[in-house]
């Protein structure tokens, strides 16, 4: 989301991304989570980390939305689909609800590559070879909404190395920070590059990923005044 440009919608064999396979089944909530079948523990990683320069440089993590600050809004969305850890990538100035791992990238500001390798570094042991990670930015309040659908759509294609949400305007794209990875195959991806100031996108497109489509209220992220007062009328400012 914030600070990942729109990557081109590419069908199945088209040169420059990977294998896609499609879930277009447009619920409008997340419906039973245990319709997954994966089977394996679900961690989260989600980046706290940036500077919100076009919201004035503020904090993403404490804006406050509906009386609460987004990152509590954040966690407590994937409450419902995360029954491993909790890992969340920010500075020490970000206060980090108990119980959730903390970490950032080595030097910090590398990027949100960086950060997703750093989340993963963090995670406890594997318990088996099916466990997936959640991905998301801090500035993505849908996320709830959308947990769920992404289970869903990867437990229908295990085949598949992860689902990813679709969506944003004008043009629908992947929005790889709103997705859900098999831990090793992602693990294995990130432990191959240099994650530091490279980009999200040029990165997992490679990824055998499901589309789930994502309707605005579930992808839109804050990443401007914009956003903020799109989402400030949902759910108060």
């Amino acid at each position: 989301m914030g600070g990942v440009g729109p990557a081109p919608r590419v069908r199945a064999g088209s040169v420059g991304e990977g294998p896609v396979r499609h879930d277009r089944v447009m619920s409008k909530g997340a419906g039973p989570v245990g319709d997954g079948r994966t089977g394996g523990v679900v961690h989260a990683v989600v980046l706290a980390g940036g500077s919100g320069e076009r919201l004035g440089g503020v904090s993403k993590a404490d804006i406050v939305l509906g009386g609460r600050r987004l990152l509590e809004l954040v966690l407590d969305g994937l409450g419902p689909v995360v029954s491993g850890a909790l890992v969340v990538v920010a500075p020490g100035s970000v206060e980090v609800p108990e119980g959730c791992r903390r970490t950032l990238e080595d030097p910090p500001g590398g990027g949100p590559l960086a950060g997703i390798a750093a989340g993963l570094d963090v995670l406890p042991e594997p318990e088996g070879p099916d466990e997936l990670v959640l991905v998301c930015g801090v500035d993505t309040p849908g996320i709830g909404a959308l947990a769920g659908r992404l289970l869903r759509a990867l437990g229908e294609h295990p085949g598949g190395d992860g689902a990813v949400a679709v969506g944003g305007e004008p043009k629908p794209y992947r929005q790889y920070l709103e997705g859900l990875y098999r831990r090793d195959r992602l693990a294995g991806l990130l432990g191959r590059v240099r994650v530091r100031d490279r980009g999200v996108a040029r990165t997992l497109r490679v990824l055998d990923l499901v589309e789930v489509l994502a309707p605005v209220q579930q992808c839109r992220d804050v990443d401007s005044p914009e956003d903020l007062a799109w989402w400030a009328e949902r759910l108060g400012g």
